[in-house]
């Protein structure tokens, strides 16, 4: 079994290759801090090859994506909350390149590796998003506009997909506790309730471990296309879609807000 993760040196990326190594997978892990994906790639041991590489460069991702061989499992994880705040008075450039790095670095990793999967007719590929995605969410209108579009990507890629034997999932961890959710100052300014989350609200990592162990089984594929949050029951939805059928786009059961406080 062969994955490849991007955003691998901190956060869910660094907890998803951790767990993948651990499951017995050889992973090709991307990220852009050299020494940080050095030391870690040591401490993961010789099933993780360290790729050093900015997910916006297509050229870099296509020799990632050559030189990790035949892929079941690619998790574009890799993502960037950047100028917070109240738009106008943010820094533009800021904001466009939080936005290139969760949009544009999807849509590259997805375009590096899809044609080889193709071609062999198997293959998983994992979008990272999220449910601020869903709805108006100011004072991060960047992590909003991005994270909408590549749902509404996600969406759109799994329809091409179809018959071809690879399958696309967009997928929301929740608010899980990582060095993105010490929030910038400029959010907290205007949501300060975001510095004092309760625990029980914090989605456990493991959530996001057990819905991609249960994507890379092939058990959900019938889900392809359909936004899924880590508190989801698949099963539910797994139930749902045999009733509503396949072309059941907008399914969902559980409202992400529900689940995440930050999308409240």
């Amino acid at each position: 079994m062969r994955a490849l993760v991007t955003g691998v040196t901190r956060g869910i990326g660094r907890s998803l290759v951790d767990h993948l190594v651990a499951g017995g997978w050889e992973v090709a892990a991307v990220g852009r801090r050299e020494t940080a994906l050095r030391e870690l790639a040591a401490a993961w041991g010789p099933t993780v090859r360290p790729y050093v590489a900015d997910v916006t460069d297509r050229a870099a991702l296509e020799r990632v994506a050559s030189a990790a061989g035949d892929l079941d499992l690619v998790v574009a994880n890799a993502g960037a909350l950047t100028a917070a705040g109240r738009f106008w008075e943010s820094d533009v450039e800021e904001w466009w390149h939080g936005f290139e790095v969760n949009t544009r670095g999807v849509a590259v990793t997805a375009r590096a590796v899809l044609p080889a999967m193709v071609a062999r007719g198997s293959g998983r590929l994992v979008l990272m998003t999220s449910g601020i995605g869903n709805a108006p969410s100011p004072w991060g209108s960047q992590y909003a506009a991005s994270k909408a579009a590549v749902t509404r990507f996600g969406e759109s890629l799994a329809q091409e997909l179809e018959g071809t034997g690879v399958h696309c999932f967009h997928i929301s961890p929740g608010t899980v506790r990582t060095d993105m959710t010490l929030w910038p100052a400029d959010l907290l300014r205007f949501r300060p309730e975001l510095a004092r989350i309760p625990d029980d609200d914090w989605t456990p990592v493991d959530r996001v471990q057990m819905l991609l162990d249960r994507i890379a089984s092939g058990s959900l594929d019938a889900l392809s296309g359909r936004f899924l949050h880590a508190t989801d029951d698949p099963d539910r939805l797994l139930a749902a879609v045999r009733v509503a059928g396949p072309r059941a786009r907008t399914l969902r059961l559980v409202p992400a807000e529900d689940a995440d406080p930050v999308a409240r």
